[in-house]
C-alpha cells in the first residue's frame, strides 16, 4: 500500500491505491502512482475499475445509447441539473464545470469523499428511470459505464474546462460558446456574482487571484482556442494535450525557459532556420520544437505553422506531442 500526496496551489490529493501498468517497452510492471509523484503523469483515464479519492478532479463523460439523444425537451436539461444539484450534496462533491449536450455530457468534478462510483450511479440511474418513464420508452439511456480521467495538474485542469466549454461550438450549436445555455461557460464570463452551485472560481483561481483578472484570462483563452484549435485540433487523439500545450505557452508564459519573443525577434530566428534548410539534427529539431511554441503562443494554427516553418502538419503536430514528453 502506498500513502500519496500531491500539493497543488488548491489541490491536495491523497489515495492508498497502488495501481501498475505494462512497460511496453522492457515488460516490466511500473507503478502509476511513482509516476505521479514524478509529476510524469498529468491525467489518468480509466474506462473501468475506476479510481477515486478525496480530493480528486475528474473530467467526467457519459453517452446517450447509440444515436439516440439524452434529451428532448428543455425540461429534460434543466431535470438532469437538478439531478446534479441533489447529488452533489449528498455525496459530497462540488461542479467545476459542465456541458449538457444533445445526445452526452461532460461533468468536472472534485470529489470531497471517495464516493464517485456510487454518485455517478446514482446520477445516471434516477435520470435514466425519469426518462423512459416520461418518454414511455424501454432500454438503456446510457451507452454503458461512464468514463472518467483523473487530472493531477493545474494546465490539465484548465484545458479540461476549456474542453467542455467548447463542446457547442464544436458541434456547430452556437459560433460562442458563452451563448450556449445548457453549460457553465456563462458563470465563468460574468463579473458579476453569481448563486449558483457551480464552483466556478475553483478553475478561475488557477489563472489569477483577482478574479475579474482571472476571467478576462479564461475569457482570452477561450477565444484563442477558437482562432487556434477548432478546425485542427478537435478532432485529433490527443486534442485535451494539445490545448494543454497551448495553455503553456499563452499570456507570456515561459516556453522552455525562455520568455515569449518579440514578433522582431521571432521573425529573425524563423530566418535563420529557413537558411539552415532541411538540417535535421539535435540544434534544430529544438529550434523547430521552440519556435512552433512561440508561433503557437501568438495564436497561429497549425497549417499556418506548417506554412511558414516549412513543415509538414503531422510534423507539427508530433513536434507538439514531443513537447508533452519532454
Amino acid at each position: 500500500m502506498c500513502l500519496l500526496y500531491i500539493k497543488h496551489k488548491q489541490l491536495y490529493i491523497s489515495t492508498m491505491l497502488i495501481c501498475q501498468v505494462v512497460n511496453h517497452k522492457g515488460g516490466t510492471m511500473v507503478d502509476v502512482i511513482d509516476l505521479i509523484e514524478q509529476g510524469k503523469v498529468k491525467r489518468f483515464f480509466r474506462a473501468r475499475n475506476k479510481y477515486c479519492f478525496e480530493g480528486a478532479v475528474s473530467h467526467i463523460t457519459q453517452h446517450a445509447s447509440g444515436k439516440e439523444p439524452l434529451f428532448l425537451e428543455e425540461s429534460d436539461y434543466v431535470y438532469m441539473l437538478h439531478l446534479i444539484k441533489e447529488i452533489s450534496n449528498e455525496f459530497q462533491f462540488k461542479i467545476l464545470s459542465f456541458t449538457l449536450m444533445l445526445n452526452h455530457l461532460h461533468l468536472l468534478i472534485k470529489f470531497l469523499e471517495s464516493n464517485m462510483s456510487n454518485a455517478m450511479k446514482e446520477l445516471f440511474r434516477i435520470y435514466a428511470v425519469y426518462f423512459n418513464k416520461k418518454y414511455a420508452r424501454k432500454g438503456h439511456a446510457f451507452c454503458g459505464a461512464y468514463r472518467s480521467a483523473l487530472c493531477f495538474d493545474d494546465n490539465y485542469l484548465l484545458a479540461a474546462s476549456l474542453y467542455i466549454h467548447f463542446n457547442p461550438v464544436k458541434a456547430g450549436l452556437v459560433a460562442n460558446p458563452v451563448d450556449y445555455r445548457w453549460s457553465s461557460c456563462a458563470l465563468f464570463l460574468n463579473s458579476v456574482e453569481k448563486d449558483t452551485f457551480i464552483d466556478y472560481k475553483f478553475i478561475l483561481s488557477l489563472l489569477d487571484n483577482d478574479i475579474s483578472k482571472a476571467i478576462e484570462k479564461y475569457k482570452n483563452l477561450l477565444y484563442r482556442l477558437d482562432v487556434v484549435y477548432i478546425n485542427d485540433v478537435f478532432e485529433q487523439p490527443k486534442a485535451l494535450e494539445i490545448i494543454v500545450e497551448m495553455l503553456k505557452t499563452v499570456e507570456g508564459r515561459r516556453i522552455n525557459g525562455s520568455i515569449l519573443l518579440s514578433n522582431e525577434e521571432l521573425d529573425k530566428k524563423i530566418q535563420e532556420l529557413k537558411e539552415k534548410g532541411n538540417l535535421r539534427g539535435p540544434y534544430e529539431k529544438e529550434a523547430r520544437k521552440f519556435l512552433i511554441e512561440q508561433l503557437i503562443s501568438r495564436g497561429s494554427n497549425v497549417l499556418d505553422i506548417a506554412k511558414k516553418l516549412n513543415l509538414s502538419r503531422q510534423s507539427v503536430y508530433s513536434y507538439l506531442n514531443c513537447s508533452q514528453t519532454t
